[in-house]
């Protein structure tokens, strides 16, 4: 690690431990943010965990046919999937044979998708910027970002959450 990665680590490690010590809320959205950076940080670090140029993490777990197509930006997948927040907190479990277009996933999860085939396990770990705050992030305000659903709702997805996704695709079509 280089040492402008190092002071900024160690920089969210301290601000993680002074959340922890004055006990943040969940929804003082800068602490929840600083929380899901330094998760991201640490996770990154594991060997088995890998990270695209955009930030996007993932391990993948099994890509038994990698002699068929990949998704691409026109397929819909049909996909077997769970998404939790880093806190554990599920948003959806379980869930069977979702029929998802990738044009319309948030970029994380799509970009994700173009990572294995079908019959393929994957575990993403979506930042916020790649999440449901794509758009407040990619106008280059962060500090504007939303979430999703309704607050108070079991969709609702507060600002700044990294998203973890296991995803086992069980079928594509192109559209």
């Amino acid at each position: 690690m280089d040492s402008k990665m190092s002071r900024k680590f160690i920089v969210y490690c301290l601000l993680f431990i002074l959340c922890s010590v004055t006990g943040c809320k969940q929804n003082n959205w800068i602490d929840w943010k600083t929380q899901n950076e330094v998760w991201l940080l640490n996770n990154k670090q594991q060997a088995d965990i890998q990270e695209t140029s955009t930030g996007l993490q993932y391990r993948i777990i099994s890509d038994p046919t990698p002699q068929d197509a990949r998704p691409n930006v026109t397929s819909t997948v049909i996909c077997d999937y769970s998404v939790k927040l880093i806190n554990g907190y599920y948003l959806q479990k379980d869930v069977k044979y979702a029929s998802i277009p990738l044009s319309n996933a948030i970029p994380g999860f799509a970009e994700g998708c173009h990572l294995i085939h079908n019959n393929g396990d994957i575990e993403l770990f979506i930042p916020a910027s790649l999440g449901y705050d794509y758009e407040a992030y990619s106008a280059g305000n962060p500090d504007n970002a939303e979430g999703s659903g309704t607050e108070g709702t079991q969709s609702y997805i507060p600002p700044h959450s990294a998203l973890i996704y296991t995803i086992h695709i069980c079928g594509v079509s192109d559209n």
